[in-house]
C-alpha cells in the first residue's frame, strides 16, 4: 500500500497484514474531524492505516501530506527518537497549559482523565494526537530506565526541565528548582557521597501517584513523571469508561463493569486497538517499577483485559496465516504473563505467537565440539529455527545493502569476545556441516526464541540440563546482529549463565559491566571512547523491540552485577555500584569486606545526618564495635529492629556474657522468630549455661526450619542423653546421621544409644562404622578406637537376645544373624592392627564358651595369655599379673577336662613358668598370696593327675 493510497476515498482489497477489523466497521455519517474544519478528512482506510503503524510503532504512515500536520510532525518527531520535543510541542501545550488551574486535593491521573475524555477528545485527530504524546512519555520513560541513552546527566536535566513536569503541575508536584543548591554543594570541599541526586520531594510527589495496593514504586527510577503522564494520557483512551483504576486496589474476583462518559469523546474510538496496546505497554512497566514481591492484581486485571481486547478484535479469516501483528500481541501477552509470575499461561500465548508468525522451531540433538582442542564429537544441543515470513513489515523487515551491514557491526560491537587464552569456541561446531549453517530468522522470529528459551528457565529446575538448553536457543538468536535489543537480551541471558561456569566467568562479567555501560553517555572501563558513545544505536532503535523482551530495568541490572561483583570478591567495584542505586546497606558491607570501614562510616554517618533509621545505627555499631550504637537503632525502632538484637546478642557471646546474649536472642526471635542460624546460637548458649529446656526448644526449632541441618539434629540427641532419655535421642540421631555420616562423634552417641535401647544389630554397624571412620581419618580426626566395654555389652546384649528366643522358632533365626554379625565385628576388631589389648581375645572366648563352642575357646584364651604376657613387668602389676593368673588357671582347667597325657603335660608347663616368673619378681610379695596359693594348688593337682596316667 502506497503513502498515496492511504488518502484515496476509491474502494481497495483490505490490507493482508491487518489484523483488526476495519472493514467491520461501521463510519458512515461519522464525522472524522469536527473540530478541525480546516484539516483534510481522514478516510476509513487511513484510520485503519495510521491505527496498525501505531501498534507496530511505524509511524511512516504519518507521513503523507493528506495527513494533518499535527499528527505529521508528532510522528517524525517519535521517528526519529525526539520524545521531549514532542512533549513540548503545540500538540502538548493544548493538552497541558500551562495557565491551568488545579484544585489542592487534584491528583495528576484525575486532571488528565479529565482533560482527555472530557475536554480535549473531541475527534479522531485529537485522540490519535493524544496517544501519540502518551507513546513519546512513555518511551521516555523506557529510555531512560531501560534501554538508554542516559537522561541524567546535566545537560540532559537541562533539556526536560520545562517538560519534567509540565508547568501546569510544578506546583502540585513541589517540583522546586534544585540546581542552585547544586552548584553551591560542587563548589564544597565536604561533598557527601550519599548526597540525593535528584529533587527528592519532587520523586516522592511523583512515586506516590504511581502507587498500587500499598506498594510503593522503586526509590532510584529515573524521571518517573514520563511514566505517570504516560498512563494518565493512555488508560484515559483505552478504556474511557473507567473499568479500571490503579489508584484504587480492587478485588481479583471483582467484575469489570463499564461506567459511563461524556459523550464528547468519538464513539468509534473504542475500535481502535493501539491505545489499548500501548495502555497495556505502559501497565507493565508501572508493575515492573513496584518494589513487592507479589504481583499486583489491580494492573494484572487491566493488562489481560487490554491485552484480551486487542485480540479479540482481530479478522478470524487470518488465524491460519502469517501474521505479525497478531503475534506480536500473543508474544507481548505472554510476557506479561510471567512479569505477574504466571508462567505456565504464558507459554500458551507464546505458541500462539509462534503459529502466528509462522515460525517453525525443534530442539534436537548433535555431533558437535565446544573447546579447541576437544578430539572427539559429544552430544549438543541444537535448535533448529526456520521463519517462513519474509515481508516489508516494518516490524521485521532487514534493510539492504551497506547500511545493513555497518549496523549489523555495530550491534555485534557490543559482545565481549573470548581471549585467545580461553579453550572455549565462541560457537559449537557441529560435525555436520548443514548444522552450521545460519538460516535467516527475522527480528520478531528473534525474540519468540527468546521468549521460549524464558519458558524453559521458568518451567524447568535450576540445574545444567536447563542451562544447556536454555544456550541452545541462546546461540540461535545471537547468529543474528540486526537488532540492538534483542542482541542485547541474548547476550545478557547468555553472561547469566555463563557466569556459573568457571571457563567463561570473566567474559560472562565483564559482558554484563558492558551492557550497564552502554545506557549511560560515560567513559567506562568497557566504554573508553567517545567515538564508541557517539556510534551506539539511537534510542528510537533501541526502543523498536522493547516489549517483546524481558529486558531487566538499570536498577536491577546495576545490583545483579553488584551482588555478582561481591560474590567474586570484588567488593569495591561493588560497593560504587551498590552507591549508584542507593543499597546503602550493601554498600557499607562491601566497603567492611574491602577494608575500608572509614568509607563504610562516612557512609552510615551521611545516612543518619539525612534520615535516622535504625539500620544505619546498627551499621555503625557493627564498623566501631560499640554496644551503645544497637540501643539506639533498638530505641529508634521503638524495640521492632530485628538485626539491632541480633548484633547485640553476638557481642554479648564474643565478650563472653552467655545471659545476656540470650535476653538479646531471645528478644530478636520473638520478631523474627524464622531464624534458624539465631536458633541455633542460641541453642548452644543454652547448653553451655546448662540450661537445657532452652537448649533443647532452641535446637528443635531450627530441625523444625530447617529440617537438613544435621548439627542441630545431633545436639538435640546430645541434651536427650544428657537428659538420660535415650528413646527420644534415637531418631534424632538417625536424622542426624542422615546429612553427617561422617562424624564420629554422632556415631558413638548412636552406639551408646543403641546399646541402651538393646538394639544389638545397630550398634555393630555403629562399631563397623567406625572402625571404617578410624581407619581413614584418625591421624587428621582424632577418631577413637571402640571401647572394650562396649563391645563386651554388644556381646552380652546378643547372647541374652538368644537365650530368650530359643523357643521361638521365628525369633531365633533373627538372633542368630545377630551372633553372626556379632562375631563378624569380634574378628575385625581382633585382626585389627589397633588391637593390642587383651580384653578381645577374652571376649572372643567368652563368646564361643557361651554359644557352645567350645574347640576355638582354648586357642582365643592362649592368645589372650600371649597378650598379657607380652606386656614388659606384667608380673609386677597387680592387675595384669591377677588377669594372667585368672587366663592360665582357666587354661589348665581346660586341659585338665581332656584325657590325653600330652593335655596335663602343657597345663603343668604354663604352671610352672607363670609361677616361677611371679616368685622370681615378687618372692615376698603377701598381696597376690591367693593367686600365687591357686596356681600352686592348680599345679599340684596336674602333677598328681598326670602321675596316675
Amino acid at each position: 500500500m502506497t503513502d498515496q493510497s492511504h488518502c484515496n476515498d476509491s474502494d481497495s482489497d483490505d490490507d493482508d497484514d491487518s489484523v483488526i477489523a476495519f472493514s467491520k466497521l461501521n463510519m458512515i455519517g461519522v464525522d472524522f474531524d469536527a473540530a478541525a474544519a480546516a484539516a483534510t478528512d481522514l478516510n476509513e482506510q487511513t484510520v485503519q492505516a495510521i491505527d496498525k503503524g501505531i501498534c507496530l510503532g511505524d509511524y511512516s504512515v504519518l507521513r503523507d501530506e493528506c495527513i494533518p500536520s499535527s499528527l505529521r510532525v508528532l510522528g517524525k518527531m517519535l521517528a526519529r527518537g525526539d520524545y521531549a520535543e514532542a512533549l513540548r510541542g503545540a500538540s502538548a501545550r493544548a493538552l497541558l497549559p500551562s495557565n491551568t488551574s488545579i484544585q489542592a486535593d487534584a491528583t495528576v491521573t484525575s486532571v488528565m482523565r479529565e482533560r482527555v475524555t472530557q475536554q480535549m477528545c473531541t475527534s479522531i485527530i485529537h485522540y490519535l494526537e493524544l496517544q501519540l504524546l502518551g507513546i513519546a512519555a512513555l518511551n521516555l520513560f523506557l529510555q531512560a530506565n531501560y534501554t538508554g541513552p542516559s537522561l541524567s546527566e546535566e545537560r540532559h536535566l537541562a533539556a526536560l526541565a520545562d517538560v519534567n513536569p509540565h508547568a501546569c503541575f510544578f506546583e502540585r508536584l513541589e517540583a522546586k528548582s534544585t540546581s542552585s543548591s547544586g552548584e553551591e554543594a560542587k563548589t564544597r570541599d565536604d561533598v557527601k557521597m550519599t548526597a540525593p541526586k535528584r529533587n527528592v520531594n519532587y520523586q516522592n510527589a511523583v512515586l506516590s501517584e504511581l502507587v498500587v495496593e500499598g506498594e510503593w514504586p522503586c526509590q532510584v527510577c529515573v524521571h518517573p513523571y514520563f511514566l505517570l503522564l504516560a498512563r494518565s494520557i493512555l488508560l484515559p483512551l483505552a478504556d474511557p469508561q473507567k473499568r479500571f483504576d490503579w489508584t484504587r486496589s480492587c478485588n481479583i474476583d471483582e467484575e469489570v463493569t463499564a461506567r459511563s462518559f461524556n459523550s464528547a469523546f468519538p464513539a468509534y474510538a473504542s475500535t481502535l486497538q493501539s491505545a489499548k496496546l500501548w495502555s497495556a505497554r505502559a501497565a507493565i512497566a508501572h508493575e515492573r517499577l513496584l518494589q513487592s514481591r507479589a504481583p499486583c492484581m489491580t494492573l494484572h486485571r487491566e493488562v489481560e483485559w487490554c491485552y484480551q481486547s486487542v485480540a479479540a478484535s482481530c479478522n478470524d479469516t487470518m488465524y491460519g496465516m502469517p501474521n505479525t501483528l497478531l503475534a506480536t500481541i500473543w508474544l507481548e501477552h505472554g510476557l506479561a504473563e510471567h512479569h505477574f509470575e504466571r508462567p505456565a499461561k504464558g507459554k500458551t500465548s507464546f505458541v500462539k505467537a509462534m503459529k502466528h508468525s509462522g515460525l517453525q522451531v525443534s530442539v534436537t540433538g548433535a555431533l558437535g565440539k565446544r573447546t579447541k582442542y576437544q578430539q572427539d564429537a559429544k552430544a549438543q544441543y541444537l535448535v533448529n529455527a526456520i521463519s517462513t515470513v519474509s515481508t516489508s513489515d516494518p516490524l521485521v523487515e532487514a534493510k539492504q545493502g551497506d547500511d545493513d551491514d555497518d549496523a549489523s557491526t555495530l550491534v555485534k560491537k557490543q559482545m565481549i569476545e573470548h581471549s585467545e587464552e580461553e579453550i572455549l569456541l565462541e560457537r559449537v561446531k557441529f560435525e555436520n556441516d548443514k548444522e552450521n549453517e545460519i538460516a535467516e530468522l527475522n527480528v520478531l522470529d528473534q525474540t519468540i526464541l527468546l521468549a521460549l528459551c524464558l519458558d524453559v528457565k521458568n518451567n524447568n529446575p535450576n540445574d545444567g540440563l536447563t542451562a544447556e538448553e536454555m544456550g541452545a536457543y541462546l546461540m540461535r538468536v545471537l547468529d543474528h546482529h540486526n537488532n540492538w535489543m534483542v542482541y542485547s537480551t541474548g547476550l545478557l541471558e547468555r553472561s547469566w549463565l555463563e557466569f556459573e561456569r568457571s571457563h567463561a566467568r570473566e567474559r560472562a562479567i565483564l559482558q554484563m559491566q558492558a551492557l550497564a555501560d552502554q545506557h549511560t553517555q560515560r567513559l567506562t572501563m568497557t566504554q573508553s571512547t567517545r567515538e564508541s558513545i557517539d556510534e551506539s544505536a539511537p534510542v528510537q532503535d533501541r526502543l523498536k523491540m522493547i516489549h517483546c523482551l524481558v529486558y531487566p530495568p538499570r536498577w536491577v541490572m546495576i545490583q545483579d552485577l553488584a551482588d555478582r561483583y561481591a560474590s567474586l570478591g570484588i567488593v569495591t567495584s561493588a560497593a560504587e555500584l551498590f552507591l549508584d542505586i542507593e543499597m546503602w546497606d550493601d554498600v557499607v558491607d562491601c566497603y567492611r569486606r574491602a577494608g575500608k570501614t572509614n568509607l563504610a562510616e562516612q557512609v552510615v554517618r551521611e545516612r543518619l545526618d539525612i534520615h535516622e533509621t535504625p539500620r544505619m545505627w546498627s551499621a555503625l555499631g557493627d564498623l566501631l564495635n560499640d554496644p551503645s550504637y544497637y540501643q539506639k537503632a533498638i530505641e529508634v525502632s521503638n524495640g521492632r529492629f530485628y538485626q539491632a538484637y541480633v548484633s547485640l546478642g553476638a557481642y554479648c557471646y564474643a565478650n563472653q556474657d552467655f545471659a545476656e546474649a540470650i535476653v538479646n536472642y531471645e528478644a530478636a526471635l520473638k520478631l523474627r522468630p524464622l531464624q534458624p542460624a539465631v536458633w541455633f546460637r542460641l541453642g548452644t548458649l543454652g547448653m553451655q549455661l546448662e540450661r537445657w529446656d532452652l537448649a533443647l526448644k532452641a535446637f528443635s526449632e531450627v530441625v523444625q526450619q530447617e529440617p537438613e541441618e544435621g548439627e542441630a539434629w545431633a545436639n538435640v540427641a546430645a541434651i536427650h542423653l544428657r537428659n538420660k532419655q535415650p528413646a527420644e535421642a534415637y531418631p534424632a540421631l538417625n536424622e542426624a546421621l542422615k546429612y553427617n555420616r561422617k562424624n564420629w562423634r554422632i556415631w558413638v552417641s548412636k552406639l551408646y544409644t543403641c546399646l541402651d535401647l538393646e538394639k544389638c544389630d545397630e550398634a555393630v554397624q555403629s562399631c563397623n562404622i567406625l572402625l571404617d571412620l578410624q581407619a581413614t581419618n584418625r591421624a587428621t580426626d582424632g577418631v577413637p578406637f571402640v571401647e572394650a566395654k562396649c563391645v563386651r555389652a554388644i556381646v552380652g546384649g546378643a547372647l541374652s537376645q538368644f537365650e530368650a528366643t530359643k523357643d521361638d522358632p521365628v525369633a531365633v533365626e533373627s538372633s542368630h544373624r545377630t551372633l553372626s554379625r556379632v562375631y563378624e565385628l569380634l574378628c575385625r576388631i581382633s585382626t585389627s592392627s589397633d588391637a593390642n589389648d587383651a580384653w578381645i581375645f577374652e571376649t572372643l572366648a567368652f563368646f564361643h564358651e557361651q554359644i557352645g563352642q567350645d574347640d576355638k575357646v582354648l586357642d582365643y584364651l592362649m592368645k589372650e595369655y600371649r597378650s598379657l604376657s607380652g606386656i614388659a613387668g606384667w608380673e609386677k602389676n597387680d592387675y595384669n599379673l591377677r588377669k594372667v593368673c585368672g587366663v592360665v588357671s582357666h587354661i589348665s582347667h581346660i586341659y585338665c577336662t581332656k584325657t590325653d597325657r600330652e593335655s596335663f603335660i602343657k597345663a603343668k608347663f604354663i604352671l610352672r613358668g607363670v609361677l616361677k616368673t611371679i616368685q622370681l619378681a615378687r618372692p615376698d610379695d603377701l598381696g597376690i598370696a591367693d593367686e600365687v596359693e591357686s596356681l600352686k594348688k592348680a599345679q599340684t593337682d596336674v602333677e598328681e593327675r598326670l602321675s596316675k596316667i
